[in-house]
């Protein structure tokens, strides 16, 4: 049984790795530094903005998000 689940899981290895790389990837994310920068292009290219805002602490909490 152990040896069949570890065929099983090659074979899923050695068919899904050609199919999930890609020569040249295209950018599906645009991540910018600078809020206003992204709001701009945001706004020239009218695209949804999504934001993520962190804090490395908050009240001894290490690493909030």
């Amino acid at each position: 049984m152990k040896r069949l689940l570890v065929c099983l899981s090659l074979l899923l290895m050695m068919t899904t790795v050609p199919v999930s790389a890609e020569e040249n990837p295209t950018k599906r994310i645009a991540w910018h530094g600078n809020l206003e920068k992204g709001l701009a292009l945001a706004k020239q290219t009218n695209r949804p903005v999504f934001l993520v805002s962190g804090s490395p602490s908050c009240l001894g909490v290490p690493g909030l998000w």
